[in-house]
């Protein structure tokens, strides 16, 4: 009867098969007896469930636990699946020489992905590492192309089913590893002129990016607050671009404002540049958002009702925690009202005549 069984596993392996139904394997011994009687005689049930029990104790299939049972007794799960077992394929005396710099233990565990393509990569990988101090930092993709001849090798993630996307994890390996960096697109800006910019305003939308550069460039505060540099943060995308404030103004003395919509995703946006960015110093525009909630006075609906919620969200937690004093009690209600309500308040409504009013 072992025989049998392990002639079914080696058809299901041969046709691709991995899951099999414990009925089917039964029949099958039954069918390959000549019919029951001879089943019966050689023990029947008893031992084609002790032979089962075997496989699965020698590793060969196992049990699928979410399936039920044959209802038989002694009982056995009535899904199957078969265990591969595959030959490692990669020398050891190879693997053994690139082991200084690189950690073999997964494709020793999984040799299905020791294939050469695989090994091509691996050697471009470990000639990195070995000069890795004299190289200079490049992008992601520039990386990508010069390691796996394709500059969206790391970053396709359609790919991930391909085995592709996770030969970093496979390696134990980081970006640093290799000396690369994700950069996200640059931020649109503008400068009023000034060489070594202190003061800068994060603006989550297009047009009141437009109506305070406008207010700016007659060199006019805005509301108290004189901008060296407005930023247009095309909502989430400042999320990752803003890592190129690097580029135009020393992140160490700089004081940034933030003022977007007044609703989860605005707040959520300034909540998560908080905890990315925490060496730099972002405080929202309070007296913007106060003039925002005294100048709304109907309601706008959410689009998405599914942002809506019974509990207050952290971001929304974190606003009111640095509104403070600035938030009087009418304001806050009113805040809170928004929130259950599942309502917002656009920027916009700050436009650029109301500014020239506020100021004048």
């Amino acid at each position: 009867m072992e025989n049998k069984i392990q002639n079914f596993i080696d058809q299901y392996i041969g046709k691709n098969k991995k899951r099999f139904n414990i009925v089917e394997l039964e029949n099958y011994i039954i069918d390959k007896s000549r019919g029951p009687k001879n089943y019966l005689a050689l023990g029947g049930y008893g031992e084609f469930y002790k032979n089962i029990i075997k496989f699965r104790n020698n590793g060969k299939i196992k049990e699928i636990k979410s399936s039920d049972y044959n209802g038989m007794n002694p009982a056995l799960k009535s899904r199957w699946e078969i265990i591969s077992i595959e030959e490692q394929k990669w020398d050891n005396n190879r693997i053994l020489k690139h082991s200084d710099c690189l950690d073999f233990t997964y494709y020793v565990n999984n040799p299905k992905y020791q294939n050469e393509e695989e090994w091509q990569y691996i050697e471009n990988i470990y000639n990195f590492l070995k000069e890795k101090d004299s190289r200079q930092w490049a992008s992601v993709e520039e990386r990508s192309l010069e390691l796996f001849y394709d500059e969206k090798f790391l970053t396709n993630k359609k790919d991930r089913n391909k085995g592709k996307y996770g030969i970093l994890s496979r390696l134990k390996l980081d970006y640093d590893d290799l000396k690369m960096k994700k950069y996200g697109e640059m931020f649109i800006y503008w400068n009023r002129g000034v060489k070594n910019p202190k003061n800068i305003i994060i603006l989550e939308n297009h047009s009141t990016f437009f109506s305070y550069k406008r207010i700016a460039e007659k060199d006019l505060n805005i509301f108290n607050f004189k901008p060296d540099i407005l930023i247009y943060g095309q909502g989430k995308k400042i999320e990752n671009s803003f890592s190129f404030i690097e580029e135009i103004a020393d992140s160490e003395n700089i004081g940034v404002l933030y003022f977007g919509d007044i609703d989860l995703e605005g707040l959520g946006i300034y909540y998560r540049l908080k905890e990315r960015y925490p060496n730099i110093d972002i405080n929202l525009q309070k007296t913007a958002y106060i003039n925002l909630l005294e100048l709304c006075n109907r309601e706008y609906p959410i689009a998405d009702s599914s942002t809506s919620g019974g509990g207050i969200p952290q971001y929304l937690d974190l606003f009111i925690k640095e509104m403070g004093d600035s938030l009087n009690e009418n304001n806050l209600q009113k805040l809170l009202y928004l929130h259950y309500n599942n309502l917002r308040i656009p920027q916009e409504l700050i436009n650029y005549e109301y500014l020239l009013k506020v100021i004048q």
